[in-house]
């Protein structure tokens, strides 16, 4: 069976590691986007909003294949996890459940992130986090 590399614009699509992305239908008509995929505050001082269930966006069909995604908080600009997407657009690496270890409020951003053709990431606009 012969394997099919997508060309867009004459150039294969690879993830971030340069590894040609394999997709059952061209993607060639879509162009990753950055984009803030969810948002969601939480408060490590209240038991109640200590954890957020992130399980919703753990499978399939969630980002850009060949992205990247990253989980932010945008109070100190720290990025708490980070990670690439997969040939089937599934978040790699994306807690089930985020626990907040500080005890503040803190406002989250779940960020798809699209690598261009030198190897730099573009992010969405991050609540004066954009330098992050």
């Amino acid at each position: 069976m012969s394997k099919k590399f997508w060309l867009r614009d004459g150039k294969i699509i690879v993830d971030e590691f340069g590894r040609p992305i394999l997709c059952s239908e061209c993607p060639c008509n879509r162009i990753c986007e950055p984009e803030n995929l969810y948002e969601f505050s939480v408060d490590g001082r209240s038991e109640e909003m200590r954890t957020h269930d992130l399980s919703a966006w753990a499978g399939d069909d969630v980002g850009w294949p060949g992205g990247v995604w990253r989980l932010l908080e945008t109070t100190d600009c720290y990025v708490y996890a980070s990670g690439v997407i997969d040939e089937n657009g599934k978040l790699v690496g994306l807690p089930v459940i985020f626990e907040s270890e500080y005890h503040y409020l803190g406002w989250m951003l779940l960020q798809q992130g699209c690598v261009d053709e030198f190897g730099a990431v573009h992010w969405p606009p991050s609540g004066g986090c954009d330098n992050v």
